[in-house]
């Protein structure tokens, strides 16, 4: 027997984008586990069963509509595939994080281990979004962590009863966002909103295409305590410091004094929830406001205030705040925010543990990207940070992103209370000193910032022909007039110079 309940506003939306892309990577979590050990997969199986039991979301299926399917039994897929080499077992994972849900029929949870030897096995976990979020993912590790100690030594579980589903919470969220609480919130994002550019370029356009990819950089400790301490002496969250060093970063890039961020709120704060898989998450707008060239205090003054804004009128639905402000349409380009920022502080990133084996988390190169650009800071145990860009290669060079990641870092090293934004800026390359020396001598000015923007500064349409000309001369490079046009400052002629990125 099926038992069929309205879903919730994310889940709506979540199905829209999965038929769009029926591929369904965009919309998945996919984690691989190696571990090392006497794995008993006889307990495992049994520990995701009592998952599967345990948690509604996991035997729940969506049927074109507005309704999910929920069965009131089921059981986990886990397969088993032999493999003889480790590059083997990886290029099954791949595939495993390539493969699409059927989200109409499931199942979307799936597990295959991969067998190398009687102890070396490779865990790999595929969720559909529509189930379980990031959160969930985090509850979801802890709780087959129990299961499966309790079936390998025979003892209960410990997890007590769930007071609530996640289609109780889908209910009671639709109750809360009366029609006058809906048009309050949406009347405040509209004013909040009101004048900002909805859509934040970095490089210049070309066609967007949806391949994923991951870099990252490891900041050293020296610069995670400075973060640390910055924020206490500041009375800030570090979250707030580290939001406010990414708008920064990103404003300077794309010559923007007002840069808006994608959020992931958590939307778990009924403690009822607080142990519930589901798709909770709402993504809130955040504003980091460079304009007057603040100093950094005044900064994180702003960020704290507008976080705390974006907390408090969470609760309409990003895809309903999207309808509302009816940004130009466009299939290649995220709506609102292009960049999405998350923090992750030690031992909230949803690390596996298994009783008596040693696992290690092994990174996949994403299939698709479920947005333009993600940067993710993740505090380790050891005390360092690591820095997480995901993003869309057909957006961005891998070169362009590392360089990004290393003016975050610089920034985050130099940081000051007292320091100004428009001086916490890495040093000028060769290239874009060249090029700034270039732009001056053609806009007839003493100096040109590199984030300065050329038709700002009184620079017309044609004068870019002598730009490109120039450039072809000084530096035996061809910079296109259509792609200078679209990005008029000498960090963007730089990086098109360098062949650093490129967007849509």
């Amino acid at each position: 027997m099926t038992t069929a309940f309205p879903m919730s506003f994310a889940q709506q939306r979540l199905c829209f984008l999965h038929r769009m892309d029926p591929t369904g990577a965009a919309h998945a979590t996919v984690r691989c586990h190696h571990v090392v050990g006497p794995l008993d997969l006889r307990a495992l199986r049994e520990a995701l069963d009592v998952l599967v039991a345990r948690h509604e979301p996991l035997r729940t299926v969506f049927p074109l509509g507005t309704r999910q399917h929920l069965s009131p039994a089921g059981q986990a897929p886990l397969h088993v595939v032999d493999v003889a080499t480790e590059a083997e077992a990886l290029s099954h994972a791949q595939a495993e994080a390539a493969r699409p849900f059927d989200v109409e029929h499931g199942p979307l949870l799936r597990l295959t281990v991969l067998r190398l030897e009687p102890r070396t096995h490779f865990l790999v976990f595929a969720l559909h979004l529509l189930v379980a979020d990031g959160g969930s993912l985090q509850v979801f590790s802890e709780e087959l962590a129990l299961a499966y100690r309790a079936a390998v030594l025979g003892e209960p579980t410990g997890l007590s009863e769930l007071p609530v589903q996640y289609v109780d919470w889908s209910a009671w969220q639709r109750e809360q966002l009366t029609a006058s609480r809906r048009e309050s919130l949406s009347r405040w994002w509209r004013e909040r909103l009101s004048g900002v550019p909805l859509f934040l370029d970095l490089v210049a356009p070309r066609p967007a295409l949806g391949q994923g990819r991951r870099a990252h950089r490891v900041l050293p400790a020296a610069i995670a305590r400075s973060v640390h301490a910055l924020a206490s002496a500041e009375r800030q969250t570090v979250f707030t410091v580290l939001a406010a060093a990414c708008g920064l970063v990103l404003g300077q890039r794309a010559g923007r004094e007002r840069v808006l961020l994608g959020l992931a709120v958590a939307n778990r704060d009924l403690p009822e929830v607080e142990r519930v898989l589901g798709f909770f998450v709402n993504t809130v707008v955040l504003e980091v406001d460079l304009r007057g060239d603040p100093d950094f205090r005044q900064l994180l003054t702003r960020v704290a205030a507008s976080s705390a804004d974006a907390y408090a009128h969470k609760d309409l639905p990003f895809e309903q705040l999207v309808e509302d402000l009816s940004p130009p349409r466009d299939p290649t380009r995220s709506p609102v925010v292009q960049v999405n920022f998350a923090y992750h502080p030690p031992h909230t990133a949803g690390a596996l543990a298994l009783h008596g084996c040693e696992v290690t988390e092994l990174l996949l190169d994403l299939p698709s990207a479920k947005f333009e650009l993600t940067l993710r800071v993740e505090e380790r145990s050891d005390g360092l940070c690591t820095v997480w860009a995901e993003f869309d290669e057909s957006l961005f060079d891998l070169a362009f992103i590392e360089g990004l990641l290393e003016a975050y870092e610089e920034v985050l090293r130099t940081l000051s209370p007292d320091a100004r934004v428009t001086s916490l800026r890495p040093p000028r390359s060769a290239t874009e000193a060249h090029l700034a020396r270039i732009f001056a001598d053609v806009l007839k000015v003493a100096s040109v910032d590199v984030y300065d923007d050329f038709f700002r500064l009184g620079g017309h349409s044609l004068q870019l022909i002598e730009i490109a000309a120039r450039v072809r001369t000084e530096l035996d490079r061809d910079l296109g007039l259509r792609e200078l046009y679209q990005h008029p400052t000498v960090a963007g002629a730089a990086a098109l110079l360098t062949r650093t990125g490129a967007s849509r």
